[in-house]
């Protein structure tokens, strides 16, 4: 962890967003310690429903008010709508981790990838050996698709992949077979990285990302456990249900500096902290996750909108699954 861009995240935000001085002051925090003495884990959590309830602009840092981002479009608010276009900056940042993470877990530049996603992927994605699958396609359509390419990694919500997985089986004839598989935007549990890796005789990787954040954490395949991204998040769980060692909340602090800061986010989702590895007051170390809802953004409508049983995501924020995130625009 970075404690001194941990520090200066908090100190901004006291000073230049409205949203966290009144969220910190109605939480009983003494503001006028938060810049010398007040640490990380006496703040309070923020959530989705906490950012939506407050006035968009609030949220903003407000030195970037009615200021271009980094040559981008300018910051405004639009009505109820509230659309923060993502930096150049921040673009890339979100392209790195995602590339840097497929390379650790396998992936050879070079090799054919087949992304699937809600979104078309960028015209420069072919130059990669890179092709698109739309994943509301048929399973007959996906089967096929997979087929022709015969790619030798294959990207997607966990959801598509278990169809594809379904299909294959069905299938009597000779099929290609991936070397890797990397699953996204869902909850992997065990039986269904079983059902994967049995029916493509390879192992798989599971990339976790937030639509807010980003790429987070990812797990290599036969690797127990998540690498985390601490160079740009420091990552907590929080312990409210069941005993010590089961699973906890897992908050995110995005510690690079942006329109809309995230001071200790409470990601929505249940992680299983590695105890032998954890201390007291330093970044969570995560085996696994319990619970993980897949969230998307119709970006036909542009609002935020969840599937059922999670809150919908900010707007203004980049949502999407991580596959679609990186089809848009990204190459």
């Amino acid at each position: 962890m970075n404690a001194i861009q941990l520090r200066r995240m908090v100190m901004d935000a006291a000073e230049h967003v409205p949203f966290y001085r009144r969220h910190w002051k109605h939480a009983g925090v003494d503001l006028t310690r938060v810049y010398s003495a007040t640490h990380l884990e006496f703040l309070p959590v923020v959530t989705r429903n906490d950012l939506l309830s407050c006035a968009p602009e609030d949220r903003l840092d407000r030195r970037y008010l009615g200021q271009p981002l980094r040559g981008e479009q300018t910051c405004t608010p639009s009505g109820d709508a509230f659309d923060v276009p993502l930096d150049k900056r921040t673009q890339l940042r979100r392209r790195m981790r995602f590339w840097n993470a497929l390379r650790d877990v396998g992936y050879v530049p070079g090799e054919r990838l087949m992304l699937f996603s809600e979104t078309p992927m960028a015209t420069g994605a072919a130059l990669l050996r890179w092709t698109h699958a739309d994943a509301a396609l048929s399973d007959d359509a996906l089967y096929a698709k997979c087929v022709m390419a015969r790619p030798a990694v294959l990207c997607g919500p966990l959801s598509v992949l278990t169809r594809l997985a379904a299909r294959v089986v069905e299938s009597r004839e000779a099929v290609w077979l991936p070397r890797l598989l990397v699953s996204t935007a869902e909850h992997l549990t065990d039986a269904k990285r079983a059902l994967l890796e049995s029916t493509f005789r390879t192992k798989v990787a599971d990339f976790y990302s937030t639509p807010e954040l980003g790429l987070v954490a990812y797990s290599k395949p036969g690797v127990p456990g998540y690498q985390l991204l601490r160079d740009e998040f420091h990552i907590e769980t929080l312990h409210s249900v069941g005993h010590r060692g089961g699973p906890e909340r897992l908050l995110v602090t995005d510690l690079v500096p942006g329109a809309m800061p995230l001071i200790r986010f409470d990601t929505g989702d249940f992680a299983v902290p590695d105890l032998a590895r954890s201390r007291a007051l330093a970044p969570a170390s995560i085996l696994g996750f319990t619970a993980r809802e897949p969230v998307r953004v119709d970006r036909r409508t542009r609002p935020a909108i969840a599937l059922p049983g999670r809150d919908c995501a900010v707007t203004g924020l980049a949502g999407s699954s991580l596959s679609d995130a990186f089809a848009q625009g990204s190459i």
